[in-house]
């Protein structure tokens, strides 16, 4: 038995995240896979807010994606997913909440907006446009040359973008996103860090996304109409 364990969701982006991190840190752990609508008795007892990923080591219990992978960084020290400076460090944690803060908010409402005009859906796009572009212009093109978001090495930033990225394609099938000309090093970043050994096994087809978005609204309309 390793000294790691995870809880995790195959589908969880969240769970993607660290998931990621661990190969890429060559960690071995125990994989405890979770049916998020059938949770065992003690799932509260194991994650306090109810949800994945989850990880116990040395003892301890470490919830939220973001908080659990910079443990992993702090203990599992190679190969190193901060960047060298206390700024870029800092600069670091600002990307990393930029993507809960601005970025997830954008393109959820792109997707699950209970207002489905076309003024809204428009609206919606160009919210997730304008995020896009801040994110290239004072991301990638201020925080290093090279293919990943700091450079030439990844950090925990690109892993934490990764599994949002690689759903763009339910926006594209399911709320008329196209990818503007104007971010092209945006996508090549994508298909840099989407080649890495750490992140390809983590990777699902498109059918696969779009399947399990239909079963999400399936369960959210009948929640509603019970409600």
């Amino acid at each position: 038995m390793s000294s790691v364990e995870l809880y995790s969701y195959d589908a969880c982006p969240f769970a993607q995240r660290t998931r990621i991190v661990l190969a890429e840190k060559g960690v071995e752990y125990d994989l405890h896979e979770i049916d998020l609508q059938n949770k065992p008795d003690n799932w509260n007892e194991i994650s306090p807010y109810g949800k994945v990923p989850v990880l116990r080591h040395a003892g301890g219990t470490v919830y939220e994606s973001a908080i659990i992978n910079e443990y992993l960084d702090e203990v599992f020290r190679d190969p190193p997913l901060m960047p060298d400076t206390a700024l870029e460090r800092a600069q670091a944690r600002i990307w990393i909440d930029y993507c809960d803060s601005r970025f997830l908010p954008a393109t959820h409402k792109l997707l699950w907006d209970t207002d489905t005009s076309a003024g809204a859906r428009r609206k919606n796009l160009d919210e997730v446009y304008s995020v896009l572009r801040f994110m290239q212009n004072e991301g990638l093109a201020r925080c290093g040359d090279g293919p990943y978001w700091f450079g030439t090495r990844p950090t925990l930033v690109d892993f934490h973008y990764l599994p949002f990225f690689e759903r763009f394609g339910v926006y594209e099938q399911l709320a008329g996103f196209k990818w503007p000309d104007d971010c092209s090093r945006l996508r090549d970043w994508h298909a840099a860090v989407r080649a890495r050994d750490s992140v390809r096994p983590t990777l699902k087809p498109l059918e696969v996304h779009i399947a399990q978005h239909h079963r999400l609204a399936e369960r959210l309309a009948k929640r509603r109409a019970a409600s």
